[in-house]
């Protein structure tokens, strides 16, 4: 035995890599030539074919190079082609309609349909759009910009909602086996247009169910863009902001000089929101008789409102119905008082006398002085009831609703003179036939 072995090319040196080597080439010889004489089947992968919503597939697969391909439908054959030379191949099946449909793929060794495989496969359409969506709003939106609603609603079981607002899609979520759905979503101030569809598995939309949402919350951002003084600021996009509740020095009224502590009230409320985003809150009025929005304004926690007339730079100053902070307000005025701060101290303490004096004085004037004097610093009016001038008021309860020189005037006789006489039917407002 091992003489012949000796006499096979390969094992003749007897040496073991030698053999190894002979031994691998003679039974890859000895393989491929039972493949030619004894044929088999090819081998048959398809590719996986999803359900899907449009009326063209492709079935595509992999097998030998260069063997007959058939596609079968009820055991005919319906298509036929040749795998190419990296053993590919593709049938197209057009004009599908909705529904499940049953193919059988069989490869074959030659045109001979010799030793065959096959598989089968199954496809399925669908082209039928979910229903459209049922959704519920809340019954009241939030008071402050920053919370976020809940959109709920109801679709088909499994299928993906999709949720617009003003244009800006929201992450899309699942029903669930119920068909329930629920999406959280901000506002923008004013009118809000959202949008909901669904979407199923193989990418049929619904018709798209919208509606439109008006939402002014109390509560709102804002930056600011410019102080106008120590009360009043302007916002982007151009509106102008009063502060409720309070009252600081003048510093920029066309017929008024400037007042005692004006300036500092002005740099400070400069100081503390200029440039910065800030916190709008509305109280009952959307804005007072001269146009300006009447809004309480927030700095993080801070009410600035509050923080102006706790510091002396501004008095409380009610007008109803927004007095909701007027308790806060009036504490805060306590303590300045008594700790003598900004326009409680001595530098806003001028006498009666000496302010009179000087009253007189601008009004006896001749015109050249009297265009200097609008630049003149005056004292402003602290809260308490007595004779004293405070910048071109006088406390003077004496003084009937028609020799008011302004409704301003008249307020400023109610709530820092105490003239109760100039609101008759108690509602805070000073001479309501006039200043209504």
């Amino acid at each position: 035995m091992f003489s012949f072995l000796r006499r096979i090319p390969g094992f003749r040196s007897g040496k073991w890599w030698k053999v190894l080597i002979a031994s691998g080439f003679y039974l890859f010889a000895f393989l491929t030539i039972l493949a030619i004489l004894f044929p088999t089947a090819p081998t048959l992968a398809l590719e996986k074919v999803d359900s899907t919503n449009k009326s063209s597939i492709s079935i595509g697969g992999k097998t030998y190079s260069g063997k007959p391909v058939y596609l079968l439908k009820d055991n005919e054959i319906v298509q036929s082609t040749k795998s190419d030379s990296s053993g590919k191949f593709y049938f197209v099946l057009n004009d599908l309609k909705d529904g499940n449909y049953t193919y059988t793929v069989e490869v074959c060794s030659s045109e001979k349909k010799d030793k065959c495989r096959n598989e089968n496969i199954i496809i399925s359409v669908d082209r039928t759009p979910p229903t459209k969506p049922i959704i519920v709003l809340p019954d009241k939106l939030p008071d402050d910009s920053e919370e976020e609603i809940s959109i709920k609603g109801i679709s088909e079981p499994s299928t993906k909602i999709i949720v617009s607002v003003q244009g800006n899609k929201l992450p899309a979520t699942i029903t669930n086996d119920k068909g329930e759905f629920e999406i959280k979503t901000g506002l923008v101030l004013g009118t809000n247009t959202i949008s909901v569809k669904a979407v199923d598995a193989v990418g049929n939309e619904s018709a798209v169910n919208e509606v439109s949402v008006n939402f002014n919350p109390s509560k709102y951002k804002a930056r600011v863009i410019n102080v106008i003084d120590g009360d009043t600021i302007k916002i982007e996009g151009g509106q102008v902001v009063r502060y409720i509740g309070i009252d600081t020095p003048e510093t920029t009224h066309p017929s008024k000089p400037v007042q005692c502590y004006g300036k500092e009230a002005s740099d400070k409320n400069r100081e503390l929101v200029e440039g910065k985003e800030v916190k709008l809150e509305k109280d009952v009025s959307e804005t007072d008789k001269y146009g300006r929005l009447l809004r309480y304004v927030w700095l993080g926690d801070m009410l600035v409102n509050e923080y102006l007339v706790r510091e002396g730079y501004a008095q409380s100053s009610s007008y109803p119905p927004d007095v909701k902070y007027q308790n806060r307000f009036l504490e805060a005025q306590r303590q300045a008082r008594e700790e003598k701060r900004g326009l409680w101290g001595d530098v806003c303490n001028a006498q009666p006398t000496q302010a009179s004096q000087q009253s007189q004085q601008q009004t006896t004037t001749s015109t050249q002085n009297t265009q200097s004097t609008t630049n003149q610093v005056v004292p402003f009016a602290q809260s308490q009831p007595s004779s004293q001038i405070s910048g071109s008021y006088t406390c003077d309860c004496s003084k009937t609703c028609s020799q008011m020189s302004s409704c301003d005037e008249a307020q400023y006789q109610l709530n820092v003179c105490g003239c109760k006489a100039r609101d008759a039917d108690g509602d805070g407002i000073a001479c309501d036939s006039d200043c209504q």
